[in-house]
């Protein structure tokens, strides 16, 4: 097992403050960093998320430019030949709960498609923790 600590809090001027920090033993986790051009065949990748068993309880994505200013790119959850909904990530994405990762796509994601919808090359960082 791995230990994996979640740092996030909220904080809303003259309204309420919430510490969302979390903490996760997954079994274990996977990260890849995949540059994506601007246009052509390297505006797209297919990363893998984990083996045939296993859940995904966390995913993190963050797409950035060369610079470091935030980026957006389009992440499709594969499961299969199953694919669930496209989702535009500006900047950032954490999911931290193992059902809303299953109901991205049935059974959850075994592999997410990257996808740069704009002109400049990014880079996708991506984290997922599994558990058994």
């Amino acid at each position: 097992m791995v230990k994996v600590t979640v740092n996030a809090g909220l904080a809303v001027e003259a309204g309420p403050t919430l510490n969302l920090t979390t903490v996760f033993q997954p079994d274990s986790y996977s990260v890849a960093s995949v540059p994506l051009t601007g246009s052509g065949a390297g505006a797209t990748a297919e990363v893998p998320l984990l083996p045939d068993a296993g859940t995904v309880v966390l995913l993190a994505v963050k797409a950035y430019q060369s610079g470091g200013q935030p980026a957006t790119v389009t992440v499709t959850p594969l499961n299969g030949a199953e694919a669930g909904p496209v989702l535009t990530v500006s900047g950032t994405l954490l999911l931290t709960n193992a059902q809303v990762l299953t109901a991205l796509v049935d059974g959850g994601p075994r592999s997410l498609t990257l996808a740069n919808p704009g002109s400049s090359p990014i880079t996708v960082d991506v984290l997922c923790a599994l558990d058994s």
